[in-house]
């Protein structure tokens, strides 16, 4: 088992900066919701790997929600790969997220859903293959007030058929939890995660390292602060 690298991350991200009253005056679509975001950060990190060779990235995001449940979700940001440092994510997500009655005072948030991976401008990959590209799919639980006000409490597994450079199957499973810190304006981020290949040769493949290993653990701790609709954290 290996563990991702340690390192801090800051990021600054405006949240809702496209909201529903916005997007009204150029789309208008009835019980729809519209949310979006927009980020800076030194390193964009996905499952513990940097995406951007440890140099900063720029993101943004827009998710339509409708009144039933069901989401649509585009989300984009700049990638570095071995002599690609203009190339660009884009990831498209559908998913359905609903109110799960477990018992009277028991009512966690049931997320599934489907995201697709495209990977533009890398062209030829590390690993010598083109196909970066690949599909998910996810299901996640959210508990509110799990442990004090304010705070979130979630668990999700996720799947692959063909992970990243057609690395065979893969799984990962998270746990994470925010809370408010008393009432400082600052608020506590971690989460875990365990990253199961099929085995060793699509680990190497796929994420790097010697081949000794089929699975590794990433892991993040932060804290953040947030005013009028702008958050920064430090992680």
């Amino acid at each position: 088992m290996k563990f991702g690298l340690k390192t801090l991350v800051a990021s600054v991200t405006l949240m809702g900066a496209i909201n529903s009253a916005f997007a009204a005056d150029v789309i208008s679509i009835p019980n729809v919701t519209t949310t979006g975001s927009v980020a800076m950060t030194t390193d964009y990190r996905f499952r513990g790997i940097s995406q951007t060779s440890n140099n900063p990235a720029v993101q943004g995001g827009l998710t339509f929600t409708h009144a039933s449940g069901l989401y649509l979700g585009l989300w984009g940001s700049n990638i570095s790969s071995v002599g690609h440092s203009n190339s660009a994510e884009m990831d498209a997500t559908i998913g359905y997220a609903t109110a799960l009655p477990l018992s009277a005072t028991l009512t966690p948030t049931l997320d599934i859903g489907y995201i697709r991976y495209g990977y533009f401008g890398t062209g030829d990959s590390a690993s010598g293959n083109e196909q970066p590209d690949y599909n998910e799919v996810y299901g996640k639980l959210t508990f509110a007030d799990s442990l004090v006000k304010g705070d979130s409490l979630s668990g999700s597994v996720t799947y692959s058929n063909e992970y990243f450079n057609q690395s065979d199957e893969f799984w990962n499973f998270n746990a994470s939890y925010s809370a408010p810190i008393a009432d400082t304006g600052f608020g506590f981020v971690g989460s875990v995660g365990y990253n199961k290949f099929k085995n060793k040769a699509m680990m190497a493949q796929a994420v790097g390292g010697d081949g000794s290993d089929d699975n590794y653990v990433d892991y993040k701790a932060g804290v953040n602060f947030g005013i009028q609709g702008v958050t920064a954290e430090l992680a």
